[in-house]
């Protein structure tokens, strides 16, 4: 008879077990999603933000291309020094000096979840840049093209699109600017390095004494600028 009763405790001990572990199964499940879905919705977030800077960006260059406009219809005349300054407002020349060198590299998480949560997408970069910039960045390059105000990144899935070009994780971003103050921005407690370092998205940031920023060279208007400021100074 007590061999009868160990047996149905048992089998109700069991069966406790079996729900608890179904319960918490189902809650770190919901939990995941749930975090995953915060991802996304601060992916979204990030993304009108830093849309809205970029067109804050935009206004402030109205006034230099009408400066070029000017420029090119041979109304404007200008200085050498100028000139000098008209170029590296519009991002025509190869810029170098001291600065930081930051690497973001997609996750290597993989629980099952949504994967597109843990890649590296658009916002994260217009995140990164957009704070360089306002820590003083002179000049920012990603993976190679120049980040002007009228550059544009944006990404399908799992490409992204910088200057309509191509480019692909590991995201190498050069700024030449004051090194110290750069990192300091990105570093900053609940700032990039943190909204990013919960996803596994892999980010290195390295101060560096020579950064080298190539010139930007996409848009029409920009290269027949080049070209007739070198005629002039020819």
């Amino acid at each position: 008879m007590k061999k009868h009763h160990y047996s149905i405790a048992l089998t109700m001990i069991c069966l406790l077990l079996g729900i608890i572990i179904g319960v918490q199964y189902n809650t770190v499940k919901k939990q995941r999603i749930s975090t995953e879905n915060q991802r996304l919705s601060e992916l979204t977030l990030a993304l009108k933000q830093a849309q809205e800077e970029r067109d804050a960006l935009k206004q402030k260059n109205e006034t230099l291309e009408s400066t070029i406009k000017e420029y090119q219809e041979g109304t404007y005349h200008s200085s050498d020094q100028e000139l000098e300054q008209l170029r590296s407002f519009a991002g025509l020349t190869v810029v170098t000096g001291s600065g930081v060198c930051v690497t973001l590299n997609d996750s290597s998480t993989n629980n099952g979840g949504d994967r597109n949560a843990y890649l590296v997408h658009a916002e994260d970069l217009l995140s990164v840049v957009n704070e360089l910039n306002a820590a003083g960045a002179e000049a920012v390059s990603i993976n190679g093209q120049r980040y002007v105000g009228k550059s544009a990144i944006s990404c399908a899935g799992s490409i992204v699109m910088v200057n309509g070009m191509r480019v692909a994780a590991p995201f190498e971003i050069l700024a030449v600017g004051d090194a110290d103050v750069l990192q300091s921005a990105l570093k900053f407690p609940g700032g990039v390095v943190d909204s990013l370092s919960p996803w596994g998205i892999e980010i290195t940031i390295h101060k560096e004494t020579a950064v080298t920023v190539p010139a930007y060279t996409q848009t029409a208007l920009f290269k027949d600028l080049a070209i007739n400021i070198a005629e002039e100074e020819e």
